[in-house]
């Protein structure tokens, strides 16, 4: 008598288990999608980082120009290398705004936001070294270099410190993306 209750028991029980554990897995995921998008960055924050980043890539746009002059003395394709990259940059930021923010979109909204910064980078040292010569063969310094020099810096600077903030947006949006996909996963084993 004793081995059929004991069966009983084994045979009734799964049942109830199996129903409350699937009620645990639904607070579960619940709490955890609460808490997704409470960490996950916004359509409206990307918009908002990646508006601004156009804007500093007009920016970065102007310093080259402004710089052309001097640059193209140096070596024409400086200025050409800087501007197809502000335009490549235009592409794809008006593409994550008008798609929505995707990890790969947005890694080529970086990628290309540093290759900005290092452009400026690159033209500061190229005209800094180019107006160095001028002065070693005793000619006189181009008061004109200073201004391109700081515009150039100062671009770049803007265009790193806006690719720090979609850094930052996109690390959090790829966690929460990472931690749905593994809950689902883990769920369907």
């Amino acid at each position: 008598m004793s081995v059929f209750l004991v069966f009983t028991l084994l045979v009734a029980n799964p049942g109830a288990s199996q129903t409350n554990q699937r009620q645990n897995q639904t607070t579960s995921s619940k709490r955890t999608i609460s808490e997704l998008q409470r960490n996950m960055p916004s359509e409206k924050e990307f918009s908002e980082l990646l508006s601004k980043a156009d804007e500093k890539v007009f920016t970065f746009e102007v310093a080259v120009k402004n710089a052309k002059p001097r640059l193209d003395k140096i070596d024409t394709k400086y200025v050409k290398n800087y501007l197809d990259a502000a335009a490549t940059a235009h592409l794809l930021i008006s593409k994550a705004i008008e798609r929505g923010p995707t990890a790969y979109g947005l890694v080529g909204v970086l990628t290309t936001l540093d290759d900005l910064s290092l452009g400026a980078a690159n033209g500061t040292a190229i005209l800094l070294a180019a107006d160095g010569d001028r002065m070693a063969r005793g000619e006189i310094r181009d008061t004109g270099t200073r201004d391109s020099v700081a515009a150039l810096s100062s671009a770049g600077t803007s265009c790193n410190d806006i690719a720090e903030l979609i850094f930052h947006a996109t690390m959090r949006l790829i966690a929460a993306e990472e931690t749905l996909l593994n809950k689902l996963l883990d769920e369907q084993r």
